[in-house]
């Protein structure tokens, strides 16, 4: 193994660190919308559409019982609906509400400034760069996520 230097300045050290790091940012973001980053998350891959629970974990990489408190506590806020699924009665769908919807813009307006403060020691370019890095090496490895 490594000295303990060297494991500080590998790859998976650094993201690590950095995804902690962006985080706190987001959640320390949020916290004026009364939101948390993971309710975010489900939010944002709702959009406007009518997803199941289990499409939401899939999508999400939260387990299940994380899942129904997130949306357990969205449907508190007024932010999301559950309803029949239109493909299958049985189970059930969520869906942004309006509130929702404005919710979700109002975070991505917080986060994009947020991201731009976080990122500013990089070029545009750089930041760039390491955005087309991320979203290559996610595709592949968003299973393992």
């Amino acid at each position: 193994m490594a000295d303990a230097g060297s494991f500080t300045e590998t790859t998976g050290f650094l993201l690590h660190r950095l995804g902690v790091g962006v985080d706190r940012v987001i959640e320390r973001t949020l916290a004026p919308l009364d939101l948390r980053g993971r309710e975010l998350r489900v939010l944002a891959l709702l959009g406007s559409d009518v997803r199941s629970q289990a499409e939401l974990v899939a999508l999400s990489g939260l387990d299940r019982t994380t899942m129904v408190a997130v949306i357990d506590r969205l449907e508190e806020l007024g932010l999301v609906e559950r309803r029949p699924d239109p493909a299958d009665r049985r189970k059930r769908a969520v869906v942004a509400t309006s509130v929702g919807a404005a919710r979700l813009t109002d975070a991505g307006r917080l986060l994009d400034q947020a991201e731009a403060d976080f990122l500013e020691p990089l070029t545009a370019r750089q930041q760039g760069d390491l955005n087309a890095l991320l979203r290559k090496l996610f595709a592949v490895r968003r299973p393992e996520c």
